[in-house]
């Protein structure tokens, strides 16, 4: 065991993260919650190739933590999960949902996960948080390719190189102060947190995150001993070395970017020209909220089924609501808010009236909306679609997207 993974297992022993759900039923399901890894609600998500099917799954939870693989295997009794950890305390915690659900399609090994050897491949493969706190990340990325099957999805988060560096000096001070994972030093951060200006750039991250209230989230942002925090470039790269491609971004959070020149035609045509990587690095930059990079992966050999690095055709696409976003409309006009961060669009159309409950809905193509269009019509409305895709303020498949509450827990 290295040293590293020596210091990570001490540290989730003795400070489980995150703070474990206690009652799944009572803090997920009456409430309708659901991960944004779940395999049932973002089916379209993960496979928009392929039309949603209720085929029993194999899926591993890779560093599932305290909770994470107990509430996929309860919210889909229908696939089989194996959830791996090297914290024993965090997967007692899970044990005890386990127990307390009876829960009878999860299995949990405590291990580092690149030690398990397994005589099938996995359908999907979830690693939340987990590689950018290992020595060498690309050898879990070697892992999943190797246990992945070969249409499987890899969901994957990552912290991004941008938000964190608001607590990087902070850090940094910590370590001068030889601040280690223990109450006092905890202690001592908690009180330091709120004397700082209120325009400190620790200050502005910490109001994105409640994680500072607890103990073992002190602990995970100020005081880990491994982490990497990734450009999209550096992702792409170390994605592309272990045959894996981005397919999508699961929001907004990242990958939004022609809103920043929608009203500059000419800008907006000189960005169009960068590279994918450079457009993906200008979208990380000027988002900024990239604390968490959530990407839906593939194996390179899929590329072709990949948002990213295809242009989408639109007559052959099925559209659908955006987790998040708010959708008000008549036929002439719709407007669409965010309800996490309040920003909002709207469109208006003079000539055509457009069936907005229908797009929404997922049940129709795009195509079967505009027989009636002419081309400037359609051309238009495609110039509206295409920037709602490109900006995550609607979703897409290429197949009717199914009405995924009614298999809630089913």
């Amino acid at each position: 065991m290295s040293d590293n993974i020596k210091k990570l297992t001490n540290q989730y022993n003795n400070y489980i993260y995150p703070k474990p759900c206690e009652d799944i039923e009572t803090e997920w399901i009456q409430k309708n919650r659901y991960q944004t890894c779940d395999p049932n609600y973002h089916w379209h998500k993960l496979w928009p190739e392929y039309p949603y099917s209720r085929k029993k799954m194999n899926i591993l939870v890779a560093g599932c933590g305290s909770d994470q693989a107990a509430i996929l295997a309860k919210c889909n009794p229908i696939h089989n999960f194996i959830g791996i950890d090297l914290s024993e305390e965090s997967l007692k915690h899970q044990k005890k949902l386990v127990k307390k659900h009876q829960i009878k399609n999860l299995k949990l090994i405590c291990d580092d996960f690149r030690n398990q050897k397994f005589s099938f491949q996995f359908d999907y493969i979830i690693s939340s948080g987990v590689t950018h706190h290992l020595d060498d990340p690309g050898s879990a990325l070697k892992f999943f390719d190797e246990n992945l099957s070969e249409n499987g999805a890899l969901y994957l988060m990552v912290y991004g190189n941008q938000q964190s560096e608001g607590i990087k000096g902070l850090k940094n001070v910590f370590r001068k102060l030889k601040f280690s994972q223990n109450q006092e030093s905890i202690k001592n951060i908690k009180n330091l947190l709120p004397k700082l200006n209120i325009d400190h750039p620790s200050k502005i991250f910490l109001k994105y995150f409640n994680d500072h209230n607890y103990d073992a989230g002190v602990v995970d942002i100020f005081l880990h001993p491994k982490e990497k925090f990734y450009s999209i470039k550096e992702l792409i790269n170390e994605l592309g070395l272990n045959n894996f491609v981005i397919k999508n971004f699961v929001d907004g959070k990242v990958g939004a970017v022609t809103k920043y020149f929608y009203d500059n035609t000419e800008l907006l045509a000189n960005f169009n020209k960068l590279s994918i990587e450079d457009r993906l690095d200008i979208a990380q930059i000027l988002n900024w909220q990239d604390r968490k990079i959530d990407v839906v992966c593939s194996k390179t050999s899929n590329k072709k089924f990949s948002k990213i690095y295809n242009k989408l055709k639109y007559d052959d696409i099925y559209a659908y609501r955006m987790q998040n976003m708010e959708y008000h409309y008549d036929e002439e006009k719709i407007k669409i808010l965010n309800s996490k961060d309040g920003s909002n669009f709207a469109f208006k159309f003079k000539n055509k009236k457009i069936n907005w409950k229908k797009i929404l809905s997922g049940q129709s193509k795009l195509s079967e909306m505009t027989d009636s269009f002419s081309k400037n019509e359609k051309n238009n409305f495609y110039n509206i679609i295409e920037f709602l895709i490109d900006n995550y303020l609607l979703d897409f498949s290429f197949n009717k997207i199914e009405d995924y509450q009614k298999y809630y827990n089913q």
